[in-house]
């Protein structure tokens, strides 16, 4: 073989093209490979080194985009428990409480499950595309909710339940997935500051809701919502920025297979199926069926979101700590915590103990969500891959926000005298799932998520020839 051959065929197989950390730098370096030849000496070839910075404008500015879209999406989700105390009360009175969670559970099962094709259209490039598209289905259905008339379960499901959810689904996904083009060694403490966005949304949102509902009525209520995320998305949209490898010209053709033979990421996403957040739906009704005061009730969803959000800015501390000793060596403590307030909910009976309930909860709760996506990219070999591990994770995290709330539904029975411990044990049973799960994976040994799997180096982009 030439001298000239044997260049052309290192070029065509970027065989040293990877993924690499800098401090505070967003560009793309060079790195020589050598080709030697009998006839030609000490020949170096350039090829492109794919650098992911840990910081620097384009990564935070990336930060605060994504933060606005999970505060118009999950934050959003996160404050149905105001829509389903309406619904039950006024709006589809003629239907049961558990036939109305089936709007919030579909969006919230749609929120997860329509990660897979957002995952795998993240995977290909598609990220921008996939960001305008659910940004302008999430406000459009927003003000064709505010249109829907009163007793038509149809109306709201359609354009609650089925539209906002693909409309959420479709931005949640790609915007947490963003975050790891642009973060490496950080990425658990950058996702910790992102998803501080959900826990603020699910305050504000809940407090708007309520008192424009008080004021102008359901119709008002939803439009000034609308307008809302309108704005939110809108920059956005003109704030996150992509840091795809050049390398990556086509979308990688998804291995299932190889994902069911990872017994790791089997198991955390089997033990995902025991979210027991079902309640926070109900907690709105509960407070108003317990006599409490209606001031306080109305912002019961809003006090929850709110620790959780305040437990986010403190689990900044765990998120750090994550990217030093893995993710779930840290979010173990509030997994356990977390489960056994949702049966301290026995005993939540007056004013005091519900405030101090919604608090507790909603901080120990913050930190099973902000690291569970810093996990999951932990477990994904490649860069590459990431989107679609995500994306079948969340749909089955998915499943369980739509069998679940409907479930509760159903065990609480019709008002006025609804049946709550049935509800507090069947969350309480699916949140002590999650333990058993990842008790199982430190049984079996399976543990690359208590530690670095890559032992600190970063994901490789590209396998390279030895």
């Amino acid at each position: 073989m030439s001298a000239l051959e044997h260049l052309q065929l290192q070029e065509g197989s970027n065989l040293t093209s990877r993924n690499t950390l800098v401090d505070n730098t967003d560009v793309e370096k060079l790195t020589k490979a050598e080709v030697t030849d009998t006839s030609i000496d000490n020949v170096e070839v350039t090829l492109p080194e794919h650098v992911i910075p840990d910081g620097g404008l384009k990564a935070w500015s990336t930060i605060a985009g994504a933060w606005l879209v999970l505060f118009c999406t999950f934050g959003y989700v996160n404050s149905f428990g105001v829509f389903q105390a309406e619904y039950v009360e006024e709006l589809l009175s003629n239907h049961s409480a558990s036939d109305i969670a089936w709007i919030g559970s579909t969006m919230y099962f749609l929120l997860f499950a329509m990660g897979i094709p957002a995952g795998i259209l993240f995977d290909a490039h598609k990220f921008r595309t996939v960001m305008i598209v659910g940004s302008v289905l999430q406000v459009g259905c927003c003000f064709a909710l505010s249109a829907a008339q009163t007793g038509q379960f149809y109306q709201f499901f359609l354009s609650q339940g089925l539209g906002q959810g693909i409309a959420t689904g479709l931005l949640y996904l790609p915007a947490v997935a963003v975050v790891s083009h642009h973060f490496a060694k950080r990425r658990a403490f950058a996702v910790g500051i992102l998803f501080t966005g959900t826990g603020l949304g699910g305050v504000i949102f809940p407090i708007l809701l309520n008192n424009v509902l008080q004021e102008r009525g359901f119709v008002w209520a939803v439009r000034a919502a609308g307008f809302f995320m309108l704005g939110g998305l809108l920059v956005a949209n003109l704030l996150m920025r992509t840091h795809y490898n050049p390398a990556h010209k086509k979308a990688p053709k998804p291995s299932i297979g190889k994902f069911l033979r990872d017994k790791p990421y089997v198991v955390g996403t089997a033990a995902a199926f025991g979210c027991g957040f079902g309640l926070l739906f109900y907690l709105q009704l509960y407070a108003e069926t317990h006599g409490i005061n209606q001031n306080i009730a109305f912002y019961t969803i809003a006090i929850t979101n709110a620790g959780s959000a305040f437990g986010r800015r403190v689990d900044l501390v765990p998120n750090i700590l994550a990217d030093r000793f893995g993710p779930m060596t840290c979010q173990m403590p509030s997994l356990y915590i977390s489960t056994a307030l949702i049966f301290a909910l026995f005993g939540v009976n007056d004013q005091g103990s519900l405030i101090a309930f919604c608090v507790l909860y909603g901080f120990f709760s913050g930190a099973v969500f902000s690291l569970f996506a810093p996990m999951l990219a932990l477990m994904a070999d490649t860069m590459a891959e990431i989107g679609i591990r995500m994306g079948l994770a969340f749909f089955v995290f998915g499943i369980a926000g739509l069998t679940g709330n409907p479930i509760i539904g159903a065990l609480i029975g019709y008002g006025p005298e609804y049946n709550w411990w049935r509800g507090i044990v069947f969350a309480g049973v699916r949140a002590a799932m999650k333990n058993v799960g990842r008790m199982l994976m430190v049984c079996a040994g399976l543990s690359p998520c208590w530690g670095d799997r890559n032992d600190g180096l970063p994901l490789s982009s590209a396998t390279e020839d030895t």
